[in-house]
């Protein structure tokens, strides 16, 4: 699910995995790290939003390609599954930052703190993610870097955006 390699030919190109959904998933988590975040805000609630919210669009996510396979022809139950199952990593995006947000709970931190880590893990899983993209497709670490920094831009555009719209 997570084979990250160089692509070669196009026929290379099937075969590796699409990290679209995971890579979506984080973009997704710091988004709503990001909105939430204001003085009255509460890291466990911010943390339950992240799992409906990331649930929700996989869900939503896997309904739209259940669609759009469907309009070729039929598709079983399997295929459903398989579909789901593909779209699984987005889940996994709100595995740190949400352990992160319990870090108030569990240990006593302030809601600032807990966010604000919360929010800087989401920021390096974008940068990590175009990392191992950039260096799969690219096999070039400067280029893989810029690919990093191309993500983390998104998320740090993200998070401006809040700043300047939301403030």
């Amino acid at each position: 699910m997570f084979r990250l390699r160089r692509a070669g030919d196009a026929e290379d190109r099937e075969r590796i995995a699409d990290n679209t959904p995971a890579i979506y998933g984080s973009l997704l988590v710091t988004t709503l790290v990001a909105v939430q975040w204001k003085a009255e805000a509460v890291p466990e609630l911010i943390g339950l939003s992240l799992v409906i919210g990331v649930g929700v669009f996989w869900l939503a996510h896997a309904w739209a390609e259940v669609i759009n396979r469907r309009v070729a022809g039929p598709i079983s139950v399997a295929d459903v599954g398989s579909i789901a199952l593909g779209e699984a990593p987005m889940l996994l995006s709100v595995i740190v930052p949400g352990l992160l947000l319990g870090l108030h709970r569990a240990f006593g931190a302030s809601a600032d703190v807990a966010i604000g880590l919360a929010l800087a893990a989401s920021l390096v899983q974008l940068f990590l993610w175009g990392l191992a993209v950039g260096r799969a497709a690219h096999g070039s670490w400067p280029i893989a870097v810029g690919v990093g920094l191309v993500d983390f831009a998104f998320g740090v555009v993200i998070v401006v955006l809040k700043a300047v719209v939301l403030h």
